[in-house]
């Protein structure tokens, strides 16, 4: 069993708000200095208005972290289910960072949880709130 974090959102986000998250996300997460790759944990990360994908590098990586714009609920569901298993990679930071900065972004429009409890986020907030001036008040979503 893997660290794993996990997200509900909207089928569709806003486009002016999904592209400020994409942004941020590059942003913060860059600062960080871990290796990041695409999907697969080659070339380079994606920070679009349409998509935020990334992974570890270099064997660093387990799934990755994919959040697109438009995405299609499944079994009839209202909502959008994702997760991330990261199992505490390097490249685990960079994930929490992005879901802080989605949430703040996108409000009520996606639910974040996780594994772990508010206690291991601090370093993501404080990531956060140093490179974005945002983040100190963020919590997990109750499951």
């Amino acid at each position: 069993m893997g660290w794993t974090h996990y997200w509900e959102r909207e089928p569709e986000f806003p486009t002016e708000a999904f592209a400020r998250a994409a942004a941020d996300c590059r942003t913060a997460v860059l600062a960080l200095g871990v290796p990041l790759g695409n999907e697969l944990g080659e070339n380079a990360p994606v920070w679009t208005a349409e998509e935020i994908v990334f992974n570890g590098t270099r064997g660093a990586g387990c799934e990755p972290f994919v959040v697109r714009r438009h995405e299609m609920p499944r079994r009839g569901r209202p909502r959008v289910f994702s997760y991330c298993k990261t199992e505490q990679l390097p490249y685990d930071l960079c994930v929490r960072v992005a879901l802080i900065v989605l949430k703040h972004c996108l409000g009520t429009a996606i639910t974040v949880t996780s594994d772990g409890g508010d206690a291991e986020w601090q370093q993501a907030r404080d990531a956060c709130q140093e490179h974005l001036g945002y983040g100190q008040d963020f919590r997990l979503d109750k499951p």
